[in-house]
């Protein structure tokens, strides 16, 4: 039986509840430090913030404040947590630079197919019967998201787009990924000993909290993508790379239709069919096997730990 020597002795139950301790702290300290820019850089008092927000002149402010919280929220509490319970917190997390050009070609190759699966997910989902009750809820609730949302895709502007590509696309692949792969479903596939079960819990949580009935199939099955890149990779880069790539493409999706005077869907992939879907499920599965192969033929750089290799540790104790 391998042993984990990167662990400090801090079990994986413990670990979690101050993973969520820290993840609470980040989001009221992320929450104030939200307010201050606020009042800082547009001047108005904190009561109305809620309707100031979605104006388009304070999309600079919106920005910095969606950049700031979720660094709070989801990157810092993981990074303490591995400072906390790991001699060596990056590793624990997964950054690391041994992926090779098979591997990103793949990832490249699943995104491309994510978007005809997202889009049958997507129409599952709506098809689904609910009471009609639930469904006014929901529906309001998608309402009041999208006037959120708004704020954050008024790309009128090049500067603004790229802008939008690092707040919408780069920090969330990198914050959100962090936060997922590298800490949920990492401390929960050790503690069961097995990934598939830590990758669907995680892949429900992340869903979960991006509060959208009608979107929870999508991001339910773009949390498996992302949870089996990063098992099966082994590094935290290529789901990082998939998640800023899928939210990128729709960043610039908006930002080009604009000039013809075009609003693109929000989410690109709405336009897809439920066929389509079926057909790239099947080749997503194909490419993951690919995946799984060259990964294993990626050379891990031996160090201070040469038993802690995460893939091989979890397999020994399956």
């Amino acid at each position: 039986m391998r042993v984990d020597r990167n662990l400090k002795n801090i079990g994986y139950p413990a670990q979690m509840g101050i993973l969520l301790g820290f993840i609470g702290a980040g989001l009221i300290i992320g929450g104030v430090v939200s307010v201050l820019l606020w009042m800082m850089m547009t001047n108005k008092p904190i009561l109305s913030m809620p309707d100031e927000m979605l104006k388009p002149q304070y999309y600079y402010a919106v920005m910095m404040i969606q950049a700031v919280s979720t660094f709070f929220m989801f990157f810092l509490p993981v990074y303490f947590l591995a400072l906390l319970s790991y001699r060596k917190p990056m590793r624990f997390i997964g950054f690391n630079t041994n992926f090779n050009y098979r591997q990103v070609l793949v990832v490249l190759a699943i995104l491309a197919l994510t978007f005809p699966l997202s889009g049958a997910l997507a129409e599952l989902n709506n098809i689904i019967p609910i009471p009609k009750q639930w469904a006014l809820k929901f529906k309001a609730m998608e309402d009041a998201r999208a006037l959120q949302e708004a704020a954050l895709i008024k790309i009128d502007s090049f500067p603004k787009y790229l802008i939008s590509l690092v707040v919408i696309g780069l920090l969330p692949g990198i914050f959100e990924e962090v936060c997922f792969r590298g800490g949920i479903q990492n401390i929960f596939t050790r503690w069961f000993a097995g990934p598939w079960v830590a990758i669907v819990f995680t892949s429900v949580i992340f869903s979960i909290i991006h509060i959208s009935y009608y979107g929870f199939l999508v991001r339910f099955g773009l949390g498996v993508i992302l949870g089996i890149l990063f098992y099966y990779g082994k590094n935290i880069w290529l789901p990082i790379l998939f998640h800023f790539l899928y939210n990128g493409l729709q960043v610039t999706a908006l930002y080009v239709m604009k000039p013809f005077g075009k609003d693109a869907p929000k989410d690109i992939e709405q336009n897809f069919p439920i066929w389509a879907g079926v057909i790239a499920l099947v080749l997503i599965v194909y490419l993951f096997m690919k995946f799984r192969d060259y990964s294993e033929q990626v050379e891990q750089v031996e160090d201070d730990f040469p038993d802690d290799d995460f893939h091989n540790w979890v397999t020994a104790q399956s």
